[in-house]
């Protein structure tokens, strides 16, 4: 049970480090933000307080220290400035790895870390315009007041019915602060085995407290340490991590006291008003304890849970179970043409539209937007901007667009180095920016966007763009081209694709090994997508991917040649019409449609079929890109077929023009055809 409730801390710890990561870079574009500094103190704060549960001491301790930094900045008694962000990226990272990988692994660079951290916290900032230190200083009254809390259960205290564990959330729930669980080092026959200390600042009144230990309260001891806030005050924080961590088995609440009060500190005295004091709470403190609960009561019933968290193997799962439903539909078809019962085609018109149904739902809750992948990739730009010495600005549109989480899942690594390369290669320093004329800030732009049964994503840059004729050289050197080539442009920004061809000068730990882009090209082309690039030199780069909605299920056209049956998605079908070989022989190849010369690809003979074709045969006219049209030739056409997508396993894997297979009603195998490559391998041969 302790194990179940740990992962779900380390999914919730990842989410908010998430969301820490993006305050983060929104804090380095406005630091004067009081809204990004609260929630950055809230995300350590909360992360800290439950880290030591479930026996994450370096996280709590990290968490712990980055939180009194950040507590500093809001006493305005620290400033922030590039070192204490670039430390808080380096804690995002860090949590991550103790989380993934276990702290025992990693002792000497959380060591390190809190080396940094002590350093700055012990550092004179020249803009300080307030201490926090206990020594003269005072604590804000603002109606709070610190209290120490001692939850001893009794060993039957599950016998009579009471839940710990809201207990616990109460004493959470009563203010900002810690919760520390102790373990007994020996049984006890009168005592649970496990007790809880607590410290926290309230605004609610001593007896309010007592009223949430109502059945327990002879098991609770709560005691006052001062009036005010004091988890504003780091040097308070320090004093109580040094009592929680040392050998005694309860906190010394009277150190703690005498820390504070011991002449040290006027603790009731009312500070003014604090730079980043928390927002005033809206309802007046008339309201009678009895209000307060009922006004709770009421806005939890009105807040209604509008989203879940599944596993992704649930979902996975979910899909198999309507693969096989659309498999069943097809079969139950089968059956109604065969034996033509009224009855089984009522009930197999149901079917197909509570199927339809399923699968378009099904489809949906496994749709990822774009934007879950721009964290990490405003990170990259932040970091190799800084480390390559360059001034870039990140935008995105778009990043609501949708794709399934498969592509999703798949499309983090090639992207990540297309946006490297645009830093890397494209953007230009700031001194030859300025030079050019040029704003000394380049810009990358990620633009989503649909376009039919399509999601089309472009990656562009204002850097130098690609100058082809260095291209040209380049693959001359490496053997890619021979001297007598003459290759349009098109074909020369095609060689960036290619295995071990890279331009740049020299290796580093950032491009130079040739491998980047020959790995985009192949996770594109897994995903069923398309890539190109387009470039103009001294203006920019831009990187333009094609990928399908889905990579699941898909509506088709079941055709055949021969015996063989094949599957050409719908999206791509413009029209369908019927051709002699008598014509087709006269007119070279082509035939007239919409008024225009368009070329024709016999499958049968492309793909090596062996017999006669039919005396008439079909062509399938597909649209290819830009209103470019090419007609299939086809023996037959079947009909409509919604597509159960399989992989045809690693002994097919590599075959040319068949991207995947889909079982039909009957049981037999139709092959999807892979058109975009059948027609650019065409576009190759005729060149």
């Amino acid at each position: 049970m302790l194990e179940q409730f740990k992962q779900k801390y380390i999914e919730e710890v990842n989410d908010l480090l998430n969301d820490l990561e993006d305050t983060v870079l929104a804090l380095e574009q406005n630091p004067g933000s009081a809204d990004d500094i609260n929630r950055i103190f809230r995300v350590m704060h909360t992360i800290k307080g439950t880290a030591g549960m479930y026996d994450f001491k370096m996280v709590e301790k990290i968490t712990h220290d980055v939180e009194s930094i950040y507590g500093k900045i809001r006493d305005s008694s620290l400033s922030v400035s590039t070192v204490v962000l670039n430390l808080t990226l380096e804690c995002v990272d860090l949590i991550r790895n103790l989380l993934s990988t276990g702290e025992d692994n990693l002792k000497e660079e959380v060591a390190v870390f809190l080396a940094k951290l002590s350093a700055i916290t012990n550092s004179d900032d020249s803009r300080v315009t307030g201490g926090d230190s206990l020594s003269g200083g005072k604590i804000s009254g603002d109606g709070f007041v610190t209290y120490y809390l001692l939850f001893e259960p009794e060993a039957d205290i599950k016998d009579r019915g009471i839940n710990i564990s809201g207990i616990l959330s109460d004493i959470d729930a009563a203010g900002d602060g810690v919760i520390i669980p102790r373990y007994r080092a020996t049984e006890s026959e009168s005592k649970y085995n496990t007790y809880w200390e607590a410290v926290f600042s309230t605004q609610k009144s001593y007896q309010d407290l007592t009223e949430i230990f109502l059945f327990v309260e002879d098991e609770v001891k709560i005691t006052k340490i001062s009036d005010g806030d004091l988890f504003k005050n780091a040097d308070f924080i320090n004093e109580l991590t040094s009592l929680q961590e040392s050998e005694q088995n309860y906190i010394d609440t009277d150190k703690l006291i005498g820390f504070v009060s011991g002449g040290k500190v006027e603790a009731s005295a009312v500070a003014e008003e604090e730079k980043f004091v928390k927002k005033a709470v809206e309802k007046k403190d008339t309201l009678s304890a009895e209000e307060k609960i009922i006004d709770r009561a009421v806005a939890a019933a009105d807040t209604k849970t509008t989203s879940i968290k599944v596993d992704s193997d649930k979902l996975d799962e979910l899909m198999n179970l309507v693969s096989e439903l659309v498999t069943t539909k097809a079969e139950m078809m089968l059956l109604f043409e065969k034996y033509n019962i009224p009855e089984l085609g009522t009930l197999c018109e149901k079917v197909d539209r509570l199927s339809n149904r399923f699968k378009d739902n099904a489809l949906s809750i496994r749709l990822v937007p774009i934007e879950s992948l721009m964290l990490r990739f405003q990170r990259l730009v932040r970091d190799l901007s800084v480390e390559l010495g360059k001034k870039i600005d990140f935008k995105t549109d778009g990043t609501d667009t949708e794709l399934d989480k498969t592509i999703i899942d798949n499309l983090s690594v090639p992207l990540m180095h297309i946006i490297r390369n645009s830093i890397d290669h494209g953007i230009e320093s700031p001194e030859i920016r300025v030079a050019n004329n040029k704003s000394e800030r380049g810009l990358i732009k990620f633009t989503a966007f649909y376009s039919g049964n399509n999601v089309f994503i472009q990656i562009q840059d204002d850097g130098a763009g690609m100058d082809c004729q260095a291209l040209r050289k380049k693959a001359i050197e490496k053997g890619f081209l021979k001297p007598s080539d003459n290759p349009t442009d098109k074909q020369l920004m095609e060689l960036i694709f290619m295995p071990g061809f890279s331009t740049a000068e020299k290796i580093t730990g950032i491009s130079g090994r040739g491998v980047g882009m020959d790995v985009v090209k192949q996770n594109i082309v897994k995903l069923r997508g398309e890539i190109e690039v387009t470039s103009e030199k001294g203006l920019g780069t831009a990187v333009t991917i094609k990928l399908p909605f889905t990579l699941s299920i898909i509506d088709t056209l079941l055709v055949s040649i021969d015996k063989t049956l094949l599957l050409i998605p719908v999206y791509m079908i413009d029209n369908c019409t019927q051709i002699t070989r008598r014509q087709l022989e006269a007119d070279n190849g082509r035939f007239i449609y919409e008024g225009e010369p368009t070329t024709i690809i016999d499958l049968r003979k492309e793909l090596e079929f062996s017999g006669k074709p039919p005396k008439k045969e079909n062509v399938v006219v597909v649209n290819y890109k830009d209103d470019v049209h090419v007609g299939l030739i086809v023996d037959k056409i079947i009909g409509e077929h919604q597509a159960v997508l399989k992989s045809l396993g690693k002994y097919f894997a590599n075959q040319e023009y068949i991207s995947g297979g889909s079982i039909l009603g009957d049981g037999s195998i139709a092959l999807v055809l892979d058109v975009p490559k059948l027609i650019k391998q065409m576009e190759k041969s005729d060149n």
